[in-house]
């Protein structure tokens, strides 16, 4: 055991009760933001409590943060929501724990250094206009599905080099429905084994297998190419270990899912996001528009650009402050640890919620307030590291931030240099929190030229 820095606390942190057998797990659903919100702000940096049998603390301090994702990482691993959903992303970046992590996080990262996802900025653009291109003042669009099939084409283009992706929206919609019945699982106390033949494990199984299909296909293309490219998969192909073995095709399918979802979702996720927020707030977008109309003139951005858009990058991260694409991530003890004056025990969770610390008013003042300006004069530099962490954070910091922000950044600049897109009145806004911030339905839009 892991010997506490100061004395222990007895007993557990103080945190909402719920019920003697699922605890707090009917919480875990669509009320899940504002539970994790309502329990910081009433119970303090440290509360606990329990879904079903599984004891979690949720951690709130953003030095309590930093001590769970950094100084004793060693001692953590994925909590059980993560787990939940391995059936879907394998044995990736994700999930994968210890010595196959660093070995898989060591092959993987050279793809993502900052000057190789530079490289990718013109097709970015490219496929951008593409879209926009299409096109026209007066069209009805749902915005989420319209960056999603975006985003998706950036990440397969990107990733495995295709152009023709066959039908994009299915693979989506395949990949949405498996999260749904995932989450919907995570919820519940008594969970039914995937090998037994209920109606929900016969359709999740389905659509795992069709998604196994579809990436296995894409890495037989890749393997079959004469040449390599300069996508993403080509570099994990390549990528040999000291031994000088390369991966198999089950590790290239679960660090290609893994990472189609994490280039993919989260960013469609954060541009959906920013322009409801804009919607509502026409001076921000007035602003930003004065900016494009001041560094691009209308053109498409280019990489030389980034710099000399402040205003853009403040008004992601702001987006990304209230509307964070990963609201929440978690470890689980491997040995007793202390945090807070409490003892962790091993195999408890601890919870850490980009929702709540992103709200915090000791470092964000008016914090349910959109507000670009805060970022403008260094406020990055002076709140604590793990006050705003939409990327996550420690050793685990999600390898692709620098490809999601560039990607988010010239798509927002692309796009709105050509239209305003107006939210329906009567658009469900609501959430439906799975492994990312998902909106519950649908967002309608109506674009109207810039």
């Amino acid at each position: 055991m892991l010997k506490p820095t100061k004395a222990l606390r007895s007993g557990l942190p103080p945190g909402p009760k719920g019920t003697l057998i699922g605890g707090v797990a009917e919480k875990f659903g669509d009320g899940l933001l504002d539970f994790f919100l309502e329990t910081a702000q009433t119970y303090g940096p440290v509360a606990s409590g329990r879904v079903g049998p599984n004891r979690f603390f949720l951690a709130s301090d953003p030095a309590l943060i930093e001590q769970v994702l950094v100084r004793d990482a060693r001692h953590y691993k994925k909590h059980f929501g993560v787990r939940a959903f391995i059936p879907a992303l394998g044995n990736g970046l994700v999930t994968s724990e210890g010595a196959y992590w660093r070995g898989q996080r060591k092959l993987v990262q050279p793809a993502f250094m900052r000057a190789r996802v530079r490289r990718y900025a013109p097709v970015m653009a490219a496929i951008t206009e593409q879209m926009l291109d299409a096109w026209s003042p007066g069209d009805q669009l749902k915005i989420n599905f319209e960056f999603s099939n975006l985003t998706s084409q950036i990440a397969l283009k990107t990733l495995f080099d295709l152009d023709d992706a066959g039908d994009r929206q299915h693979f989506t919609d395949t990949l949405n429905l498996a999260f749904d019945i995932m989450m919907a699982r995570l919820s519940r106390v008594l969970k039914v084994p995937l090998w037994f033949p209920t109606p929900e494990t016969l359709r999740l199984n389905r659509a795992i297998a069709e998604l196994d299909r579809t990436v296995l296909g894409f890495i037989a293309a890749g393997r079959a190419r004469e040449r390599s490219g300069d996508d993403l998969l080509s570099r994990l192909l390549a990528a040999t270990r000291e031994d000088g073995s390369r991966m198999s095709n089950r590790e290239l399918r679960d660090e290609t899912m893994t990472l189609y979802l994490a280039g993919h979702e989260t960013t469609a996720l954060a541009l959906t996001w920013t322009w409801v927020l804009l919607s509502q707030h026409p001076h921000v977008e007035d602003k930003l528009a004065a900016e494009w109309a001041r560094v691009l003139g209308g053109r498409t951005p280019r990489l030389e650009d980034m710099e000399r858009l402040p205003y853009t990058h403040a008004v992601l991260t702001e987006s990304m402050r209230l509307y964070p694409p990963v609201y929440v991530i978690g470890r689980e003890a491997t040995t007793d640890l202390e945090l807070g004056g409490y003892r962790v025990k091993r195999g408890y969770t601890v919870l850490m919620s980009q929702w709540v610390n992103h709200r915090d008013p000791r470092y964000f003042p008016e914090p349910e307030r959109f507000h670009p300006e805060r970022w403008e004069d260094g406020l990055a530099k002076r709140i604590p590291k793990f006050a705003y962490y939409p990327f996550g954070g420690g050793q685990r910091i999600c390898v692709g931030n620098a490809f999601s922000l560039l990607e988010a950044a010239i798509i927002l600049a692309a796009a709105g240099q050509r239209f305003r897109f107006r939210v329906d009145a009567d658009a469900d806004l609501r959430f439906k929190p799975q492994i990312t911030l998902m909106p519950a339905a649908p967002i309608p839009v109506t674009l109207e030229a810039r």
